[in-house]
């Protein structure tokens, strides 16, 4: 007879017994749990030892479970059914909105949610809860992986086959001033440019090219940025109190051009690089009809 070892289970070892079962493959296992290989490896070590049996044995296509395993299996399941379940309920005073998670930069999140709002998409079908924090590829990925974030939108990132990508659109930098500057008309040379006060976009989210562009215009200048900001709000409130001049993505200037009285300053010195903005999504949530929904409607012109 199977003798257990004594001690406490680690019951995360469930979802690892069902998802090898369900699947008839570690690597599988691995891809349906998001996780590196290695964890189920690690994962069947602990269970084995537990239950003092080999559970799987290695076959064709994948593995074949002993008799105990399958055993084992027909209590998990209905087990970490139950606890998917549990995890799922939506509150019935909100059951048919959805909250869509998203990691984006501060333009972006006003972009975003403009477009869902006049679809109707927000608030007919779901609100959205914005993750800004996020700056490296490494802290994206795992937010996605780890189901923290529903869609990531910035600058392509690589690395994890996991993580599918949909353009959006590409970054075109413009200028852009109050629309009654004192000594700014609609356009600007770059003598002029390179005395003018700004307050200079200090950010972590655009990569290394765009900033690299952006440095070699700065560098024309004897004066320095009075101020540095990863907040739009404060760029656009300061550059418009202050009569002061700010580079800024030009997919976002028709919102804000509704609302503020700020005008494009024509130059012929601002670099163009082709860097695309994408929306990233994890492949398990590639059948979503909803965030497929929302990516169609940012994608549109």
């Amino acid at each position: 007879m199977t003798s257990l070892r004594t001690g406490k289970f680690d019951y995360n070892l469930i979802r690892f017994l069902v998802a090898i079962i369900d699947t008839n493959s570690m690597v599988n296992a691995a891809e349906v749990l998001d996780v590196a290989p290695s964890a189920v490896s690690y994962a069947v070590r602990k269970l084995r030892e537990h239950y003092n049996d080999p559970l799987f044995v290695r076959a064709l296509h994948g593995v074949t479970p002993t008799a105990l395993a399958l055993n084992i299996y027909e209590r998990f399941k209905i087990i970490n059914d139950d606890i998917n379940d549990a995890l799922n309920i939506v509150n019935d005073v909100d059951s048919d909105v959805r909250e869509i998670y998203i990691r984006a930069d501060a333009f972006t999140e006003a972009w975003i949610t403009d477009r869902l709002i006049r679809c109707g998409i927000v608030t007919n079908e779901c609100i959205l809860d914005f993750r800004y924090s996020s700056a490296s590829s490494d802290e994206r990925v795992a937010k996605l992986r780890n189901g923290e974030v529903d869609l990531d939108i910035g600058v392509q990132f690589d690395g994890d086959k996991n993580i599918l990508s949909t353009r959006l659109f590409e970054w075109d930098l413009m200028l852009v001033c109050r629309k009654d500057h004192k000594t700014i008309g609609d356009s600007l040379s770059m003598e002029q440019y390179a005395n003018e006060p700004f307050i200079a976009y200090s950010t972590r989210h655009y990569g290394t090219i765009l900033l690299s562009d952006i440095n070699q215009i700065t560098q024309v200048r004897d004066i320095k940025p009075i101020a540095k900001s990863e907040s739009p709000m404060n760029m656009i409130f300061t550059a418009l109190l202050h009569d002061l001049i700010i580079f800024i993505p030009r997919t976002y200037f028709e919102l804000l051009q509704h609302v503020l009285p700020i005008k494009e300053v024509h130059c012929d010195f601002i670099p163009y690089k082709k860097i695309p903005n994408v929306i990233h999504i994890h492949k398990r949530n590639i059948n979503d009809a909803l965030l497929q929904k929302i990516i169609t409607v940012l994608k549109t012109e």
